[in-house]
Formats: C-alpha cells, structure tokens, sequence
C-alpha cells in the first residue's frame, strides 16, 4: 500500500466514528418499519398503529405497519432477531419472543441476546368469559361446575394449543382439581365468538377482545387473570385473588429492537412512545376502557430485567400447566 492510499484510510477509518454519529443524530431520515406480530386487524394491529401515529411526533418521523403473522409470533419474532441493528425495523410486543422461547427449546433466536427491549407501554388481562345466559354468576360457580363435570367435562376454548390462554385454563383447572377438554382456535378472536355461540362453556382471552361482548351483553367475563383488578370492571376479581397459586397472565404491549441497537437510537425512541403514553390523556382512558392499564418502564435496561423475570413466569406457568406449544 503506498503511502497516498495508507494516508487516505487511516483518515476514513478516523471519520468512521464521526460518520456514525452524525447517522444517529440524524435519525429517523426515514419512514421505521413496526413489524406486528399478528394479523391486520388484531387486537395488537390495532393498539400498535394507534399509539405509533401519536408517538410520530414527538419522535420526529413516521412509522410504517408491516404485519408478520405466522406460528403466533414467532415468524416476526426470529425475523426480528436477524435484522440489522440500524433502527429502522422495530417490533410491536416483545411478550411474542419471550413466550416462544419459554415453551420451546429451540425457537430459532437467543431471547436474552438477540433482542433490544426499549419501552414497555401498557398491559391488558386475559379475561375468563362465559355465555351471558349461562346460570354462573361467579368465578367459583365455574370451579364448582368443573368438579361436578366429571363424566362429561366442561369444554373451554383458546386462541390455540399452548398460547398463554391456554395454558391459564389448563393451569386454573389443575388448581381446583378439575378436567376439562381443550378446543383450540385461530384466534383470541374466534374463541371468544365461540363461547357466545355455545361451542365451549368459557374461553380466556385478552380484555380488549372480550370486554366490548361484555358491554353488549353476549358473554359475562367472571374473572380476569391480571395482576390487579381492571378499572374497567372492578368488581371482577384476579384468579390470584380467588384461587391460591392463581396464574397472571397479560399480553404486553411495547417496542423492541434487534440486539445491537444503538442507545443515542434506543433512547430516542423510547423516549417518544414514553411520551406520549404519559401525556396523551384519551389514549390513556382508551387503554383503561378496554380493561388494560398503562405501564412504562423506567429505562431501557429496566425493561431488559423485566424480560428475565416474565420468561421465568411463563416457564412456570408452563410447568403448572402441564403443557407445551405442539
């Protein structure tokens, strides 16, 4: 190498630094992709571009919905593992990721290194619903109707086999002693349509799916499996509070990154989706209309400690359950 081409690269490789901070300073330059790990439409679709549009100002660029259905998550989870960490793919919901890893061995990604957990945002309950003109009242009429179901046991639905609806049914009947005879879904959707129709006798699914057939009067939710009680509905109990060792189960909305992620990036983004969940007051009372309550983590890296803890929650779960994603 002569010395004119020696001269010339050691002088790009001193502006590197430089070149990539002036990237970072100048991010967003374009449109982000927010991959949605479900279907357009879904509960997640729904709240992920709601709150993406009111978080576009404060973030100072636009984001652009890109739904990755698929194997209930994990398509966009392992397709978010391997995505260039230059903040221009982010993922809606890192509970996807976390859920697959706890109930498979081998999911395809490392869910405490592949992945930049940033904001966590809000948290809704699954919710245990019943047919409005059923004759249970109460969480414990259900329990007692399960006991005595033993020659033709009660049949509960699920947006399909080892979600974690499933697994709080199966988990909450192994607790009071009882069978009964899993009809798995496409959806969270589908399952509780099927309650109404009289397919099963309850089904799990998430508040904001299940709360607005409560209002209209097709199902009678009983109990929620939150970590507290839904503004929403506070004279509905936790399973926690009605039956020892109840599970918690609750589907998380946030935003995450592929591992790798700048932190001047990291913070900005977090910072903006912070922003508006604090001050937007009707998207608040939105959330807590739909039985779900706003939760933000602190910091980026108090969010990375939270993952640890819910994927030893559902790896729990899991062994109560005595079940596993087929």
């Amino acid at each position: 190498m002569n010395r004119r081409k020696l001269t010339l690269s050691l002088g790009l490789l001193a502006l590197s630094p430089c070149a990539v901070r002036a990237q970072q300073s100048a991010y967003p330059s374009r449109p982000v992709s927010l991959v949605v790990p479900f279907a357009a439409g879904s509960s997640s679709d729904t709240l992920a571009r709601l709150i993406s549009s009111r978080a576009a100002t404060p973030f100072g660029g636009s984001f652009v919905i890109d739904n990755r259905p698929g194997a209930g998550g994990l398509v966009a989870a392992q397709r978010m593992a391997r995505t260039a960490p230059d903040g221009y793919a982010l993922m809606w919901g890192g509970g996807t990721a976390i859920t697959h890893a706890a109930m498979q061995a081998e999911p395809g990604y490392d869910v405490m290194k592949d992945f930049t957990p940033i904001v966590t945002l809000a948290e809704h309950p699954a919710v245990l619903g019943v047919r409005a003109d059923r004759p249970w009242k109460t969480i414990q009429d259900v329990f007692a109707a399960a006991r005595a179901a033993r020659d033709q046991p009660l049949r509960y639905g699920s947006g399909g086999i080892g979600t974690p609806a499933h697994m709080a049914a199966a988990a909450m009947l192994k607790l009071i002693g009882a069978e009964g005879i899993h009809v798995p879904y496409k959806g969270a959707n589908q399952a509780t349509l099927a309650v109404e129709q009289g397919e099963v006798d309850f089904a799990f699914a998430i508040s904001n799916i299940a709360l607005p057939r409560h209002q209209i009067g097709r199902i009678r939710i009983l109990v929620s499996a939150g970590s507290v009680r839904m503004t929403a509905l506070p004279e509905v109990p936790t399973l926690a509070e009605t039956l020892q060792g109840g599970p918690v189960v609750i589907s998380g909305s946030s935003v995450v990154g592929p591992a790798g992620l700048p932190s001047a990036i990291v913070d900005k983004i977090a910072g903006a989706f912070s922003e508006v969940m604090t001050r937007d007051a009707d998207l608040r009372k939105r959330i807590a209309d739909e039985g779900g309550s706003v939760v933000l983590s602190s910091s980026p890296a108090a969010y990375r400690e939270e993952w640890a803890i819910e994927l030893k929650r559902l790896k729990d779960l899991i062994a109560l359950s005595g079940i596993r994603a087929e």
